[in-house]
């Protein structure tokens, strides 16, 4: 009897093949994490496989959790000597192990977005570049151009320095890193681009791929090129390599994931073994037949039709209504009925394409008395007395953090002004120090009024004290520490109440995660909430409906599924829809929220919605609901369709419950139509050029007049008629 007889035939099959390159075709609710748990056991119990030599990387925390206690429940305490963890989590472990070898020390801090921003807010001031662009542009730039392995230095070399901006932008990003390292700090992008770059040493890669044996990639359609060679280069030695994924749901290429690694696994391992998972555990018959005729039109997809032995189920309902107020109004209806006959709130999602439509949506939940949460919005660590408390913890664990010292000098209020700030960084400057360890020069620094002086000696005394007694604290008792001595508390002066309950609620998650992980350091336990997304901290049982955006949806699954904003330049999104990979990619997308459903889903779309602060009418519904089996749908109330461009004055024609939508003429709406006219270009969308001066660039928008090419400092529109002098094919 093996471990493996609880498996259908393809997931045994995936299972078995221990040796030698494996993909597993995973199509949604197929089990993948079943299959890939049971693979682990199997290994472990049956084949004698050392849990030590086993790494499985995933995406996100909750994946990462849900992987190791299915483990726990089959291989019991081996699961302890298992590397299952998220890509940034293993890069962390990686880096605080040989970070030196790149002139890191082992307690450096991860900077969030926030950090980001603010970092790059003050460099360019200091360098005094104020024009147009924001400090979270730049931040985005930066973080694209590390995803693809490049770092400042490379872009020098890359890009024309003449031009103005592409100086401008080289200098922003080349000092950012220079305060990064001398912080002993990274960001999210650095973490993947250093576990990269420590991997080059022959030494480090020779030790990381004598431990990690047999890997296992989760998601594998979601790694980006810097991801792909990490992995290449620990399974290169021992080529024992099983990835899981599912091109069919690739949709974050706006992260820098690529497809082409999944579809080109078999050309990058010639003798792999691929496996298809059709049968679905999730969702209704009609539900996947929808799904399934949906995404054939991709031409990407590799022909996975997902079936199941669960029953026909519900049809799919379509519901048009006038406005997006109604559309909202529609949802609330049904949720508060579903709701009157017993169906749990937690039960129920409501999926839309951009944040902005949870507003409306919100009004809504609220004048009806559901009980509620959006993902996505503020989280909980972005909040500033959380980022406040976070900072003083920051620095005590990296003296060097340079950036959290100046957030919390003045906080809570010191009436430590910005030219004090000057004096103690002209200090740090010239002895090659940090902020911190200038503080001791407080008595030499002329010009410091007497109340100044005693108020910094008082905040250097308050870190000093921690930071020797550091060694016998706990993370809480340091937490503690400074809430009392720094008086915080006492400090908040707007909704305090609040700000004091989502302080004792760091507290209390501060004392969870000790339980959870005992003897934690402050250096992990900063690591850890730095690695937490508000997707991995949703409470299953907790009794809201959940409004989210479909990229935040996807892992995961509800009996009842309402998917909001059906309509052509929304789901598609207007830019996608002239560019054939976009518009797979937005296909893509719209299969993931489908997949959702178990039970029921409901899809909506509106004839008026207000876009960039116009209203626009006569919106026509998302080509997708027309790609979906018509079998297996429920119009409530459809409209005759007459073409597929917009209608001219033309009515809607609805069941008489519903007003008509009011139509205005083509030239107030032609700036939204999806349609536009085929432009007469030789350039193509998608396609690679050379700027004489920016470089390197790729085509990603062409109307009437100009040409959009995104360049590694970002995109630029050039006129059409120019566009010969100054590009190459």
């Amino acid at each position: 009897m093996s471990i493996l007889d609880g498996l259908n035939k393809e997931q045994r099959e995936a299972a078995e093949r221990i040796d030698g390159p494996v993909l597993i075709l995973a199509g949604a609710g197929s089990g993948k994490t079943r299959t890939v748990t049971y693979r682990i056991a199997h290994m472990i119990k049956e084949k004698g496989i050392s849990p030590l030599s086993i790494l499985a990387l995933t995406f996100t925390n909750k994946a990462a959790r849900e992987m190791k206690e299915r483990a726990e429940a089959l291989v019991g305490n081996d699961v302890h000597n298992l590397q299952i963890s998220t890509f940034h989590s293993f890069s962390v472990r990686l880096l605080r192990i040989y970070g030196d070898r790149l002139g890191y020390g082992s307690n450096f801090n991860i900077y969030d977005t926030d950090d980001q921003k603010s970092l790059i807010n003050k460099i360019m001031k200091e360098i005094n570049i104020l024009d147009d662009t924001t400090p979270g542009k730049v931040a985005g730039r930066i973080s694209k151009l590390k995803e693809k392995g490049i770092d400042a230095k490379t872009l020098e070399q890359e890009v024309d320095i003449k031009v103005p901006s592409n100086r401008g932008f080289c200098e922003i990003f080349k000092r950012y890193e220079e305060v990064l390292k001398s912080s002993n700090s990274m960001d999210f992008s650095d973490l993947i681009l250093n576990a990269n770059k420590v991997l080059n040493d022959p030494v480090v890669l020779e030790r990381v791929q004598d431990r990690y044996r047999y890997i296992i990639v989760d998601e594998y359609q979601d790694t980006n090129n810097l991801q792909y060679e990490i992995i290449n280069k620990i399974s290169r030695k021992y080529k024992n390599i099983c990835v899981v994924g599912d091109e069919d749901q690739s949709i974050y290429a706006f992260r820098g994931a690529d497809i082409t690694n999944i579809l080109n696994f078999e050309k990058d391992y010639k003798d792999a073994l691929v496996v298809k998972l059709e049968e679905n555990y999730r969702s209704t018959e009609r539900i996947l037949n929808a799904a399934n005729e949906l995404i054939k039109n991709n031409k990407s997809s590799r022909g996975k039709k997902l079936w199941t032995s669960a029953g026909k189920g519900e049809k799919i309902k379509v519901y048009n209504a006038p406005n997006t107020y109604d559309e909202a109004n529609f949802i609330a209806n049904e949720i508060v009925k579903k709701h009157s006959e017993g169906i749990p709130f937690k039960n129920m999602a409501i999926l839309y394409r951009t944040n902005a439509q949870s507003r409306i949506l919100e009004e809504k939940m609220l004048l009806n008395n559901i009980k509620y949460k959006i993902y996505g919005g503020m989280q909980f660590f972005q909040r500033k007395e959380i980022k406040d408390l976070l900072g003083y913890l920051s620095v005590i664990n990296n003296i060097q953090d340079n950036l959290n010292l100046l957030r919390i000098i003045n906080v809570p209020k010191r009436s430590i002004g910005d030219k004090t700030i000057e004096k103690f960084t002209q200090v740090a400057n010239e002895e090659g120090i940090s902020l911190f360890e200038s503080l001791k020069y407080i008595d030499q620094i002329s010009g410091l009024r007497a109340g100044t002086k005693e108020k910094l000696k008082e905040f250097y005394s308050i870190l000093c004290g921690i930071l020797e007694e550091l060694e016998n604290l706990s993370v809480k008792e340091i937490f503690q520490e400074i809430l009392n001595k720094t008086k915080y508390i006492d400090s908040i002066e707007d909704n305090k109440e609040d700000r004091v309950k989502n302080i004792e609620e760091l507290m209390n998650s501060i004392g969870e995660i000790e339980k959870e992980y005992p003897g934690i350091t402050l250096s992990e336990y900063l690591e850890f909430i730095s690695l937490t997304s508000a997707v991995d901290s949703m409470e299953e049982e907790e009794n809201f409906v959940k409004l989210m955006t479909i990229h935040s949806s996807k892992g995961l699954e509800f009996d009842y599924v309402f998917i909001a904003g059906m309509e052509e330049g929304l789901f598609p999104g207007e830019a996608s829809i002239l560019n054939d990979e976009d518009l797979e990619e937005e296909r893509r997308l719209c299969y993931v929220a489908i997949t959702r459903a178990k039970k029921e889903l409901q899809l909506s779309h509106a004839s008026e919605r207000m876009l960039w602060g116009q209203s626009t009418y006569g919106r026509l519904s998302s080509r997708f609901i027309d790609e979906l089996s018509q079998d297996e749908l429920e119009f409530l109330n459809k409209i005759e369709k007459k073409s597929e461009i917009f209608r001219r004055n033309e009515p809607v024609h609805t069941h008489t419950h519903i007003q008509p939508a009011k139509f205005y003429p083509m030239s107030s709406i032609e700036n939204f139509n999806p349609y536009k006219k085929e432009v007469n270009s030789k350039y193509k969308i998608g396609e690679n050029v050379t700027h004489i001066k920016f470089g390197k660039g790729k085509v990603v928008g062409i109307d009437s007049k100009s040409l959009t090419v995104d360049f590694m400092t970002g995109e630029k529109k050039i006129a059409l008629a120019l566009a010969d002098r100054f590009l190459k094919g």
